[in-house]
């Protein structure tokens, strides 16, 4: 037996530690309680101590070592002969009845998924357990944390963004998921599958009156499903709606790629080869203007002068810029006049398909554009809970179940948990000359 002070380390009330042992694989160690009084669970008689099983479970990690406990487990009974309960086995919090794993194991393999620092699969071969149960506690515990009614909060700013659960194949098509994010804090508020008018007002008619009532601002993309959904419900108050700048800046360069390989087959007769003038300039197109030093401007217009013998691919280069003029200020009434400068460029008379579809979408999504400038709302926390949620798709090899993708994306982005800050080492004392 070793020294009691040990059931301190051992972290769990009202236990002491008989043994430690190491096999070599694994740490083993052996506990039993320390009550000695208790009643009976029915009628409430002193109970009295019949004997003791064993009882194997596993624990959390000890460093990077796996841990077995073997918990000596007292078998009581009750002395009361006409009450209806004979004998029981203690019960404690540090383990629930008939679970393989200990509270603060599933504690721990539910934090590992979540921190995408593991799987039900690889924490399953770590505990030398299946995967069903490594899965039934974390999703037992994960549930808890994620129905907490207090995890969602109020929220000002709401933005959605679509990302694909499982591509499409001969035999179905491709499953969406719009992911609904706290612009403020980055946090997924929740996940649903679909990304039409109809998805979202669903989902909106299932949250609470009090959470809707406090969305004023929401940011998208420029998806009309979205818009269509905000602008036709009264399950929203008076919202405003932004277009994130990420997205019209991407609509004005793919104008430039579209347009660039347009010209690239009807001057040379394929896509773009190595040493095609405007082949070789497909990335530095796409960089901002205050960008380009002296040796990339002569190569542009080199470029230009040629590869692009009707101009088509320099006015859309221009008209890109001209969208980036919009968000190169934080004067709404400037980005104004450098918005309808844009649209007014890509309706000139000669300009290509490519300007006219850009137009169009400029026109389509004017005010939502510069309610950035008065609101400062950005999609860019929802593009990083997409990130996160490839992540998750990628930790898991794809996903077929809806319910258990949302459960395992709200464990790695829905939740604020607490980090431990990290010590601070001394600095190492300078030298003395």
């Amino acid at each position: 037996m070793v020294d009691g002070s040990s059931a301190v380390w051992f972290g769990a009330a009202n236990f002491e530690v008989l043994d430690v042992a190491d096999d070599g694989v694994e740490l083993i160690i052996s506990v039993q309680s320390t009550v000695t009084v208790t009643g009976c669970v029915s009628c409430g008689t002193r109970a009295r101590a019949k004997d003791r099983r064993w009882v194997r479970l596993r624990d959390a990690p000890s460093a990077d070592r796996a841990v077995r406990v073997e918990w000596r487990k007292r078998v009581w009974s009750c002395p009361e002969p006409d009450c209806e309960v004979k004998t029981w086995t203690e019960q404690s919090s540090f383990a629930q009845p008939r679970r393989v794993l200990t509270v603060r194991a599933g504690e721990w393999a539910a934090d590992r998924i979540a921190a995408i620092e593991g799987t039900p699969a690889s924490i399953a071969r770590g505990f030398g357990v299946s995967w069903p149960t490594v899965w039934s506690t974390v999703e037992r515990i994960g549930r808890a944390r994620v129905d907490d009614p207090e995890r969602v909060g109020p929220t000002a700013m709401v933005g959605f963004d679509e990302t694909v659960m499982q591509p499409a194949h001969r035999r179905r098509r491709r499953r969406l998921v719009t992911a609904v994010v706290d612009v403020t804090c980055g946090q997924i508020l929740d996940v649903f599958e679909g990304h039409d008018a109809k998805d979202l007002r669903e989902w909106l008619a299932g949250m609470p009156a009090s959470w809707r009532e406090s969305v004023e601002v929401v940011s998208v993309d420029p998806h009309e499903g979205y818009r269509s959904a905000l602008a036709n419900t009264t399950l929203l108050g008076e919202v405003t709606m932004v277009v994130d700048p990420f997205h019209i800046v991407r609509l004005a360069n793919m104008a430039v790629t579209r347009c660039r390989q347009r010209v690239q087959q009807a001057t040379v007769g394929h896509r773009g080869w190595a040493g095609d003038p405007l082949y070789n300039m497909r990335k530095l197109f796409l960089l901002g203007a205050e960008r380009v030093d002296e040796q990339g401007w002569d190569r542009i217009w080199a470029a230009f002068r040629d590869g692009d013998p009707d101009g088509e691919v320099q006015d859309c280069w221009v008209a890109k810029e001209k969208v980036r003029d919009i968000y190169l200020t934080d004067d709404p009434d400037i980005a104004a006049v450098a918005l309808d400068n844009a649209i007014a460029w890509c309706t000139a008379a000669e300009s290509g398909p490519e300007l006219r579809r850009l137009a169009k979408t400029l026109r389509r999504w004017r005010t939502e554009i510069l309610a950035h400038h008065t609101t400062g709302a950005s999609n860019g926390p929802v593009e990083a809970a997409n990130l996160m949620i490839k992540q998750v798709k990628r930790s898991g090899r794809g996903f077929r179940n809806l319910a258990n993708y949302r459960l395992r994306i709200l464990l790695a982005g829905g939740l604020t948990r607490e980090r431990q800050p990290v010590t601070r080492l001394r600095a190492r004392p300078s030298s003395v000359a």
